[in-house]
């Protein structure tokens, strides 16, 4: 709760250009700027460097696998996604009602033609991006303007999402609220490893105490 409720506090709300909640070291007002200055279209496909172990969950964004069997045909039908890429996720859920973006934080990968993948066109720093980039408060408006409506999800139409604006912080702001925000997710992770292995021990007793 506390990292949900920091999320909406530490990007501005819609059409304003200061967060809410700031570190003390920054009063400058965040710059606007067009997603086709920040960001490339690109659609890089595989020419077999990368192996069938370099396969991405884009969901998860971890590492998966191809079958076994997928020829170097196949193989090169995949897209590359570079670390610092985005990818777009069509899925409609609750949490995301024009699909979601998500950045590649764990190393070049292959990952299925489906996906529209962006190249930021200068380094930019991951941990800031992956949350700004992925969250629905920020993303909904440009999402909407940049999204056709499908059955079970939606097609980004890569003109409409390269026009639109967003507010950003410089770069230094943006060092200091991702590692706020990759601290506290390490904290949640480890909170939940540790609830984890306290549910197993107790399923544990309770199989050897009541026999």
């Amino acid at each position: 709760m506390l990292k949900k409720a920091l999320l909406q506090q530490l990007f501005p709300e819609k059409g304003k250009d200061i967060p809410r909640v700031r570190f003390t070291d920054f009063t400058n007002r965040w710059k606007q700027r067009k997603l086709n200055n920040l960001y490339k279209s690109v659609n890089e496909k595989n020419d077999l460097t990368l192996t069938k172990d370099r396969i991405i969950s884009v969901a998860k964004m971890q590492w998966g696998k191809a079958l076994i069997e997928s020829t170097d045909k196949y193989m090169r039908t995949y897209n590359v996604m570079r670390i610092g890429d985005i990818a777009f996720e069509g899925n409609k859920s609750k949490f995301f009602k024009y699909g979601r973006l998500v950045e590649n934080t764990i190393g070049d990968g292959l990952i299925s033609h489906v996906f529209v993948v962006f190249r930021p066109l200068k380094k930019m720093n991951l941990s800031y991006w992956k949350y700004f980039i992925h969250d629905e408060n920020i993303m909904h408006n440009v999402l909407r303007m940049s999204t056709t409506k499908a059955t079970m999800m939606t097609n980004l139409v890569t003109k409409d999402f390269l026009k639109q604006q967003i507010f950003v912080p410089n770069k230094s702001e943006q060092q200091k609220i991702g590692e706020l925000l990759d601290f506290l997710s390490s904290k949640i992770k480890l909170s939940e490893q540790e609830l984890n292995n306290f549910e197993h021990s107790k399923k544990a007793l309770l199989q050897k105490m009541f026999i």
